[in-house]
């Protein structure tokens, strides 16, 4: 069966039509750790035992900081701690222990460890009788884990410093543990290290070291490029390796200090040494002083430029405090040592005096010129003087009165003032000798003896005149006793001795 019917060719109208944006670049996210050296946040650590550590390790090596931090320990300590009393056997034993247990070392790396690290930890131990100390420790506070409650220490762990908490902690008895710190408040488990204000100044100097270092190696060191061949005017010139060879060798061959001459083709080009030098000096000197701030110190005293003493009086009263904390610090580790000892030697109701041997960075000299002549005016008194020149007036006069029982015959200042009141009557002879120490003669004159012999002088100097005495000196007026010039009419003195008619 034929049939005459078409497909049907014509389709649905269902199209839909869709655009694809195709990017014509691509964006990556950066690592934010390539530039996490440059973070400014991370000069300071966040926990405090790498705050200490970082805090040694400038110090260690700084030398600006170890400058500034060994000026407070010199000011405030000094080189030798001295020990008196009033009482000489407590004062030699004591100055025999602190030879001993090295007392000195003790406190100033006490103090340095409480001014860098911002704690101090110190242990003693005793003896086996009990009886006496037997060492003192300056302890890595790094390596001290302490506990507080309500503002008392009650327990002190040391653990291995290689191992930090993982390792077996050492138990360290409370009595035996002192513990310091440095500019934080009583709550506060641990102290505040001297440098850290200036760590983001001491990263910022490394910095600036770091990018000199590498421009003048890159000076030093430059990187040279020997180009052979090329487009010269209408000609091409492609080397060979042969042609390569050959110029390498007359390069390696050539002597330095002197020039070579190579064909038209061979060209040298320089690298490193293009570009301007950085220039971080007037950088490095801002922050030098930044950090000198940061550390407390006067920038006259480590640089030796700036205000000086006498026009930065303000700058210099607040160092003043500062020290002045730092010795109360060091008096706090004194007591902490010899209270106990003296308990145990049987000293307990007696007292010690420490003198230290420091630098004062103030115009102190003529302070002290002031109070001595205030006193010599009798504008202050013997103790007032004694007390604004630390000294302790008992302790002082209980030394003066020692000395007063011993004299020095060789000592002219001693010997003299004695002299000089026998001369003038106010002291005999026979007491005059005991004072000095004289063992009496079997030909001096007992004390009756000599004061009727002395009342005898006296009556016949009251009706005599220097000029009966073998004395005096008619010629030149002068008296050979008193060493003054006399007329011949004054009255005679007891030391009268009769010319021989």
């Amino acid at each position: 069966m034929d049939t005459n019917a078409q497909p049907d060719t014509e389709q649905p109208d269902n199209e839909s039509n869709g655009y694809a944006i195709v990017p014509m670049a691509a964006a990556a996210a950066l690592d934010a750790s390539a530039f996490s050296k440059v973070n400014a946040s991370d000069a300071v650590p966040a926990t405090w035992e790498e705050r200490a550590r970082k805090a040694w390790e400038y110090y260690v090596e700084e030398p600006l900081v170890k400058n500034c931090v060994n000026s407070w320990r010199t000011f405030a300590v000094g080189d030798e701690i001295k020990i008196t009393s009033d009482d000489e056997t407590l004062k030699d034993d004591a100055v025999n222990a602190a030879w001993r247990l090295d007392v000195s070392e003790f406190i100033k790396d006490m103090i340095l460890q409480l001014l860098v690290k911002g704690d101090a930890v110190g242990f003693k131990r005793y003896a086996t009788s009990g009886q006496d100390i037997e060492e003192v420790v300056c302890v890595n506070p790094v390596s001290v884990k302490v506990k507080y409650a309500q503002g008392e220490l009650i327990e002190a762990k040391q653990y291995a410093e290689d191992s930090g908490s993982a390792s077996d902690p050492i138990d360290l008895p409370v009595d035996q543990v002192i513990h310091l710190k440095w500019d934080a408040p009583g709550f506060s488990p641990r102290g505040n290290s001297l440098v850290l204000p200036a760590f983001q100044a001491i990263e910022l100097l490394r910095d600036y070291r770091r990018a000199e270092q590498a421009i003048a190696k890159r000076w030093a060191t430059p990187f040279r490029l020997l180009k052979v061949g090329g487009a010269f005017g209408q000609k091409m010139v492609m080397p060979d390796q042969r042609m390569l060879e050959q110029v390498r060798d007359m390069v390696n061959k050539m002597d330095m200090k002197s020039g070579l001459v190579v064909p038209f083709y061979v060209n040298v080009e320089t690298h490193g040494t293009d570009g301007q030098v950085l220039n971080v000096e007037d950088k490095v000197k801002e922050v030098k002083e930044d950090i000198v701030v940061a550390l407390g110190l006067s920038r006259s005293l480590v640089t030796g430029d700036g205000p000086n003493f006498a026009t930065a009086s303000v700058s210099m009263q607040k160092m003043m405090v500062m020290i002045r904390e730092i010795k109360q610090a060091a008096r706090k580790l004194l007591d902490w040592v010899f209270d106990d000892w003296m308990e145990l030697k049987g000293h307990a109701d007696k007292s010690l005096q420490f003198i230290f041997n420091d630098l004062d960075p103030s115009d102190a000299v003529d302070f002290k010129k002031l109070l001595i002549e205030l006193y010599d005016r009798k504008l202050i008194s013997r103790s007032s003087l004694q007390l604004k020149m630390d000294l302790d007036p008992d302790i002082e006069a209980a030394n003066c009165e020692t000395e007063r029982k011993n004299i020095d015959l060789m000592d002219e200042k001693q010997v003299k003032p004695v002299v000089d009141m026998v001369v003038s009557g106010i002291m005999s002879v026979p007491s005059a000798r005991k004072m000095l120490g004289i063992p009496a003669d079997g030909n001096d004159l007992d004390t009756e003896a000599h004061h009727q012999y002395s009342e005898e002088l006296e009556a016949t100097a009251a009706t005599s005149l220097c000029d009966e005495c073998s004395h005096f000196n008619p010629d030149s007026n002068r008296c050979r006793v008193h060493n003054s010039e006399r007329t011949f009419d004054s009255p005679a003195c007891r030391f009268i001795d009769r010319r021989e008619s």
